[in-house]
């Protein structure tokens, strides 16, 4: 196995050396990397009894350290549950399992077709070891325990807690959704101590999941290319030799042409500061017009009260509508926005809003009454789901916001 290992990380530096510019796009270089990978899928411990009878739950979340565009590391927590059976009597049992796991993944795909930052889905392998800790072994040591004297070795390495290592394998397919997001569909396998489910028989167990889930890489996946900028810089500097040359060829039409470029350059600083501080002016008028207005609107507001059950508008009140009225006369640029309320303390909520209809419809009146134009009133009404105001009593109101 190691010897294997090493091969394949030979075989990876061999094809992927300089090879680390994206595919697709020249300027962009593979950027070592971490991940979060979330997994959940389906295990099956193979066992004496039916397929179906031995899956279970599997989920697994581990960290990533993609440190070649084709090789990485993953580190992850993972497990659930596992499954056995015995047969004669055919008695199936569930245990729970933790397993820590360090795994070497290869990208087949970028070893073989290069790196590509926008590759849509890539094929991978892996390889690694497990730390596998499994307890609640309760169901086999139940059967263990109803078992005829003469059937007491079906469980030969009966556990309570025990502790694994595993051997790990497997393939898997990452599908790029995003920059930094993947969705993964991943088979692999545990190769157990056969003491894993319980029974002797006389080599390993194996434990395999089939996963689907998410990768998020925690930044960015790739930088902008050190070869292609420095290749970039040789075609300019190149270039600008060239330029060079060629002015100096040309350096008495050259300076003629810099003196009038010049004299340009200057008319266009000036036009531009010219533009600039008109620029200025204007916006500072529209924020002292802002100002102005906002300090209008705060101003000449008002908050019709009524009292209680009632949509009459009062003396008093109605004196603050009057001057809302004038105000808004000699201000024709302005609306005025009438919204109703009514207190929650009293009456019904179908009622309450009704009224805060009738006094809203009734400000409004009295606003068209008073000389305002119909089309510069927007009205709406609110019964008591909104209490603008603390008090219950301020909330029997008509709230006049000038626009």
């Amino acid at each position: 196995m190691k010897k294997l290992a090493l091969l394949i990380v030979a075989i990876a530096c061999a094809f992927s050396v300089n090879a680390q510019q994206s595919k697709s796009d020249a300027s962009v270089e593979f950027r070592p990397h971490w991940d979060l990978q979330l997994q959940g899928g389906v295990g099956y411990t193979i066992g004496e009894t039916s397929f179906g009878k031995l899956l279970s739950p599997s989920i697994n979340l581990s960290t990533n350290y993609r440190f070649h565009h084709a090789m990485g590391v993953r580190f992850g927590l993972g497990g659930f549950q596992g499954k056995g059976a015995i047969v004669n009597p055919d008695e199936g049992y569930s245990f729970d399992f933790l397993q820590v796991n360090a795994d070497y993944k290869l990208d087949l795909t970028s070893l073989i077709g290069g790196y590509n930052h926008k590759r849509p889905v890539a094929f991978y392998l892996l390889a690694g070891v497990g730390f596998n800790y499994g307890f609640n072994n309760d169901e086999a040591n139940a059967i263990d325990a109803q078992l005829p004297g003469w059937a007491t070795d079906r469980f030969a390495y009966l556990w309570d807690k025990k502790a694994f290592v595993a051997g790990r394998f497997g393939l898997g397919a990452d599908f790029r959704v995003g920059e930094r997001v993947l969705l993964n569909l991943e088979a692999n396998a545990n190769v157990l101590s056969d003491h894993f489910n319980s029974k002797r028989a006389e080599n390993a167990d194996w434990q395999f999941n089939l996963l689907a889930g998410v990768t998020v890489a925690f930044g960015p996946k790739s930088q902008t290319s050190q070869a292609w900028v420095e290749e970039q810089e040789a075609i300019a500097r190149a270039e600008k030799e060239r330029e060079e040359r060629e002015a100096r060829l040309a350096e008495e039409k050259a300076a003629e042409e810099k003196r009038i470029a010049e004299e340009k350059r200057i008319a266009e600083e000036k036009a531009a500061e010219e533009k600039r501080i008109a620029e200025e002016k204007e916006l500072e008028a529209k924020r002292l017009a802002a100002a102005v207005r906002a300090e209008n609107i705060a101003a000449h507001s008002e908050d019709i009260f009524f009292t209680i059950g009632s949509s009459y508008i009062r003396k008093a009140e109605l004196e603050k509508l009057n001057r809302i009225a004038e105000w808004l006369k000699a201000n024709p640029d302005y609306r005025v926005d009438v919204v109703g309320y009514a207190d929650k303390e009293t009456g019904t909520a179908t009622g309450n809003l009704k009224l805060s209809e009738r006094r809203a419809q009734n400000v409004r009146k009295a606003l068209i009454a008073a000389g305002v134009e119909e089309a510069r009133i927007d009205m709406g009404h609110k019964g008591d789901t909104e209490q603008p105001f603390e008090k219950n009593h301020e909330n029997r109101v008509v709230i006049c916001t000038l626009e």
